[in-house]
């Protein structure tokens, strides 16, 4: 029997997986099985797996998938591409979600582990200065393929607007409102612009002024379709402001990916970890400031060279340090370490773990019900609907 790792996701298809194992050979990926936690059942996916692996938050969110694992004998692996512990550091930025998350908890929760897989080179100088487990394991994105190429260039026929993108989330609103948003109006004072938001709402934006349209991408959580919606759009350049914080530093450049599928130049913030990017410059960096965005989105609407350039720089980028030639070799070596259960260990495995993994998802849902219905109370208190 061929062996399987099982990844255990928030989501199947959201932007983790699609970074980190869609573009994996085919081989290799048919070998690997995402499952969303409390949505999917476990208990037989746990059962057959060669390994698990745990994703991000799920160290501790994930019920008790991870002992379940354990006293199943099912060998376990971690993957983290952000600094969750210096999320606890900074709840004004970060929310208050992040307290299970400090060095000593992680240390301990992670002992039994097979190995921890790490999405950049900073987070893995991190786990070894704080000893937060032996077996440390490089595991970068892996670049999706251009989904849109450039037919004619960087030049745009008379009337086309400049298109400037934004593939972010909520949490960048603020940043984004201060910074590209005034920018993007202030370029659109003798140019037509189009302002392409895709996972952020354009509910509270003041109106767009000037030849300045804005188009609103309904939000996805899958990466794939999303990031297509975005490269239909045709974007001239991808807009990722950053606000300041110790956990940037811990980060991968992975908005690099982003643009370079979108056939777009990237414009990110002069700060980590873009600004160790390195010659030649697949991005343009500017300050958090609407005049340092405006230069650079200004820049690129009149130099169809420099656009050429970056893009250029950034697809060199990907294919160095995104091919995902290190990650298959990753796969590859777990899966040859552990072989496939047999039948016995197989019915065991559901024996000892098939309870507590359905008590888990029977939880998961009455979780999840009972925030549908507070959120649509909500909705009914806002149109008048309801007692008061």
């Amino acid at each position: 029997m061929t062996g399987y790792l099982l990844v255990v996701s928030k989501y199947r298809d959201d932007v983790f997986g699609g970074l980190f194992f869609e573009g994996l050979p085919a081989q290799l990926r048919s070998r690997v099985r995402l499952v969303e936690f409390g949505r999917e059942a476990l208990t037989a996916g746990l059962a057959g797996a060669s390994a698990v692996l745990v994703m991000r938050h799920g160290l501790f969110a994930f019920g008790h998938l991870a002992s379940c694992a354990a006293w199943a004998r099912v060998p376990r692996y971690y993957f983290l591409d952000d600094n969750y512990i210096l999320h606890n550091e900074e709840p004004e930025i970060h929310g208050p979600y992040w307290s299970a998350f400090t060095d000593d908890h992680v240390r301990q929760t992670l002992r039994g582990f097979s190995g921890v897989l790490l999405g950049s080179a900073p987070l893995m100088r991190y786990f070894e200065e704080h000893a937060l487990h032996p077996r440390l394991i490089p595991y970068p994105p892996i670049a999706w393929p251009v989904l849109r190429a450039r037919e004619n260039g960087w030049s745009r026929s008379a009337g086309e607007p400049f298109r400037i993108a934004f593939f972010g989330g909520e949490l960048r609103r603020d940043v984004f409102m201060r910074c590209v948003y005034p920018a993007a109006q202030r370029l659109a004072e003798d140019r037509a612009v189009e302002l392409v938001l895709a996972g952020i709402d354009p509910d509270g934006m003041p109106a767009p002024t000037g030849q300045l349209h804005l188009t609103h991408l309904p939000y996805d959580v899958r990466y794939g379709p999303a990031l297509a919606a975005l490269a239909d759009r045709r974007p001239d350049a991808l807009a990722h402001p950053t606000l300041p914080s110790n956990n940037n530093q811990y980060k991968n450049a992975n908005v690099l990916i982003n643009a370079r599928s979108a056939g777009a130049v990237a414009v990110l913030s002069n700060m980590p970890p873009y600004d160790t990017l390195g010659a030649p410059p697949p991005a343009l960096l500017c300050d958090n400031t609407p005049d340092a965005w405006f230069d650079a989105f200004e820049r690129l609407a009149r130099d169809p060279d420099l656009c050429a350039r970056t893009f250029d720089n950034a697809s060199r980028y990907c294919d160095a340090h995104f091919s995902g030639r290190e990650n298959a070799e990753v796969i590859r070596r777990i899966l040859d370490a552990h072989p496939a259960p047999g039948p016995a260990s197989r019915a065991f495995r559901r024996v000892i773990a098939g309870p507590t993994l359905g008590f888990d998802r029977v939880l998961v849902g009455m979780k999840n019900l009972a925030r549908r219905s507070a959120l649509a109370r909500a909705a009914a208190r806002r149109l008048g609907y309801g007692a008061a």
